[in-house]
């Protein structure tokens, strides 16, 4: 039976630091509850600014790799720092990318931030995620500076919420994925629901 396949995405252009250390959480947990895990650190991954009129950025290796990642995933487990209320931008280049590959499939958000509480950056994230016709988990987690000792994890409140999350994105989505994926096979019929919008899709 194959492993659900989860990408974690760090969705800062910081390495390091406070979002990475939820990130090794959640890739533990994630790895424990079963899942085949693959990151997606946006401080590495080299994504240039999205641009809707240069086709040629899709022959770009570092574009063709995050959706390559995305289209094989089952599920995601979406981090980001809080910047002016909102996800990073980083975060939301990488949405800008990818929507066909979303489609159907499962998330879970984490968020740090710096002295707000995290409940707009999560929103914005979970918004994004569903216009690309995702679902996300109703549950999140937000690390704050007393959660941490420097970078380190200091909160057992908060890793238990970043560990029941990476459980729960293993478990959950292969399921939605398999219950997505016969509906849109089904075609295009009412009956097939939100997915059947998708039925020529590849």
């Amino acid at each position: 039976m194959q492993r659900p396949r989860i990408v974690i995405v760090l969705g800062s252009t910081t390495p390091g630091g406070r979002l990475a250390t939820l990130a090794a959480e959640a890739q533990a947990a994630a790895t424990e509850a079963g899942g085949e895990v693959e990151r997606c650190d946006l401080s590495t991954a080299g994504l240039p600014v999205m641009c809707t009129e240069d086709p040629a950025q899709a022959d770009f290796p570092a574009v063709a790799e995050l959706r390559r990642q995305a289209a094989e995933a089952d599920g995601f487990i979406l981090l980001t720092p809080e910047y002016h209320g909102n996800m990073s931008g980083a975060l939301k280049n990488w949405f800008d990318y990818l929507y066909l590959e979303l489609a159907g499939k499962f998330a879970g958000v984490i968020a740090t931030t710096g002295g707000g509480g995290g409940d707009m950056s999560i929103t914005a994230v979970k918004n994004c995620f569903a216009w690309c016709h995702g679902f996300t988990l109703p549950f999140n987690a937000v690390g704050k500076p007393a959660d941490f000792d420097g970078d380190a994890l200091s909160s057992e409140k908060l890793r238990d919420r970043v560990h029941r999350i990476g459980h729960d994105v293993v478990r959950y989505a292969p399921l939605i994925r398999k219950s997505f994926d016969a509906a849109r096979a089904a075609g295009d019929a009412r009956s097939s629901g939100v997915a059947g919008l998708h039925a020529g899709d590849q």
